[in-house]
Parts: structure tokens; sequence; C-alpha cells
């Protein structure tokens, strides 16, 4: 089965989830032209609860593609939330691209935020005390066992 990446990854937790598939799916089956792929990953970091905008000029190709899409977020802890996000993600897609997969987990943020977390909970610490907590347990993800899921994942599609 020959397969496509389209990706974009801001911290290069997305990217780090991209290998892992590459891996899984064999880099000797990777095709540039998404046009002749049988499968189209699909992967970004989550901006503001979608998909990375950029990438919006590349989904075009989709139309009648299997796809699966992943990606990474720094906010998580509940599968509910990944579900609503990658729901975005499949909301940019073609109407008639059809999602064959999906995962999604947490990523660790730069430490330039929760430097500012820190300062803005001094203002308000009920709301920003939860985000620090938030991004001291995203530190060291994607971790293995997340590239495992992802692999399962692959897998299971």
């Amino acid at each position: 089965m020959s397969y496509a990446v389209i990706l974009s990854s801001k911290t290069g937790n997305t990217q780090r989830l991209a290998d892992r598939a590459r891996a899984e799916l064999g880099e000797k089956n990777e095709v540039a032209d998404v046009a002749s792929a049988d499968l189209v990953l699909v992967g970004s970091w989550t901006d503001k609860g979608g998909m990375d905008p950029a990438l919006e000029p590349q989904l075009a190709v989709l139309s009648g593609k299997r796809v699966f899409l992943f990606g990474t977020c720094g906010f998580g802890g509940s599968q509910a939330y990944y579900d609503r996000v990658l729901d975005r993600f499949a909301a940019a897609l073609p109407q008639d691209a059809r999602v064959v997969g999906r995962f999604m987990c947490q990523g660790q943020m730069p430490p330039a935020v929760r430097e500012r977390y820190v300062k803005m909970s001094a203002q308000d610490p009920a709301r920003f005390e939860p985000m620090i907590e938030n991004f001291d347990r995203a530190v060291g993800h994607p971790d293995e066992k997340d590239l495992e899921a992802l692999a399962a994942a692959l897998r299971a599609c």
C-alpha cells in the first residue's frame, strides 16, 4: 500500500508522530505524489482548536482519497477533547474524502508558554494554575506510549 504525508509541525511533536507512522508503514511505500497514494496521512499541530490553516491549500487534492488524520495538541487528558479537535480537522477536508483512521495525543509546549502562564497566574490563579499543571503533564509527549498508540491506530485502518 502506498501512502503520502501532508504535515505541519510547529514544535516537532507532530513530526515525531509522522516519523513513527513512516516507520510503521515502511518508508519505501511513501510516495511524493498525493494523487497516486492509496492512503494520505494528514498531520497537524492544533491551532485554536483546529488544523494549521497553512495546510488548507494542500487539502483539495484529497477529494475521493482515503485519509488518516493525526496530530498533537498542548491541551490534553481527554479523549472527548481530542475527538472534537479531530472532528474539526475532518471538517477541513473535501466532503468526499474518506477518513479511515484518526489519532490525537498531547504534545509538549515550549517553555515560554509556561513562563507566560506563571506570570498570568499572579493575576488570576484560578484560571492559570490548571494551565500550568496541564503544561507540566504535557512535558515529554508524545512519549513512547503515544507513539505505540499511533502505530496501533494505523494498523487498525
